[in-house]
């Protein structure tokens, strides 16, 4: 493949459709900032798009050892398509777009740009070490809330709610997390790699994701509680039934099951929570 078309594929290898669970988050952040201006929006879903191209390049750069061990990422082109240098190289410019984004953004965004970076480089490793790498990454992610705030006003959250969500989150994406790696617990067991799946076993592992969603959802209501915003309530109640509905309808033993269930039903509930701050916050 050429240099254009690597270029080209470069939202395939990153999996930006990804972006969808936490943007809408990002962008509750930046709508509480009560500063969301047009110019502030562009930047700082360019700075998540960056983020995120750099926190999948360099947790693939750190993982490629075990991906092209691993049957179900084999066919990946960051394995398959690009080299370790190309990966390293990817995730040095997302890095630098992401800062040269806080830059534009104001002074604290930038000034904590680096530190983010050094979160992401740090991460992957994460999972080496303990099973519990599905919330530590849940909160990593989930720090992007603090991003989208801070990117709009340049100074942090001040009030219990946006903390709440930042919880709430951290839960919501590490319970996800642990559903998708039900896909490869075999693979992670045999090559040392802490899952709950691999450690637990599936059917424990669903159970700790159905905690986790329900944990998600109490930080959901009560941060619409804390902000006085009912809207954002019942948006947190439809929310828990879409994630009920995953868990009925969830095959651990049907890879197109896990498939669904980790992207269709959490997208949508990302999208609830969005639509129900926007409502709440313009009809006030």
């Amino acid at each position: 493949m050429g240099i254009a078309q690597k270029v080209g594929n470069i939202p395939n290898l990153i999996k930006l459709e990804h972006t969808l669970f936490v943007l809408p988050f990002v962008y509750i952040g930046m709508l509480f900032s009560g500063n969301a201006t047009i110019t502030v929006f562009s930047l700082i879903t360019v700075a998540l798009v960056c983020a995120r191209g750099a926190a999948f390049s360099i947790n693939r750069y750190a993982g490629l050892k075990y991906d092209i061990k691993n049957p179900k990422k084999r066919a990946w082109s960051s394995v398959s398509l690009y080299s370790r240098g190309e990966m390293l190289v990817i995730a040095v410019f997302f890095s630098l777009a992401f800062m040269l984004s806080a830059y534009l953004l104001n002074n604290l965004a930038f000034i904590l740009s680096p530190f983010v970076v050094a979160i992401m480089v740090l991460e992957p490793y994460t999972k080496k070490y303990t099973a519990h790498r599905h919330f530590i990454m849940g909160f990593v992610i989930g720090m992007g809330i603090f991003g989208g705030y801070i990117g709009a006003k340049g100074a942090f959250p001040t009030t219990l709610p946006l903390y709440l969500l930042l919880l709430g989150y951290a839960a919501f994406s590490g319970a996800n997390d642990i559903i998708y790696t039900l896909n490869h617990v075999d693979f992670d067991r045999e090559n040392g790699l802490k899952t709950y799946p691999a450690k637990y076993g599936v059917e424990s592992s669903l159970r700790y994701s159905y905690y986790g969603h329900n944990i998600a959802i109490l930080m959901f209501i009560a941060f619409g509680f804390l902000s006085g915003k009912a809207m954002i309530v019942a948006g947190a109640f439809l929310a828990y039934l879409v994630l009920m509905a995953e868990h009925r309808d969830i095959n651990h033993q049907n890879p197109k099951s896990l498939q669904i269930a980790f992207f269709n039903y959490n997208i949508l509930v990302s999208a609830i929570i969005l639509l129900s701050v926007i409502v709440a916050l313009t009809t006030a």
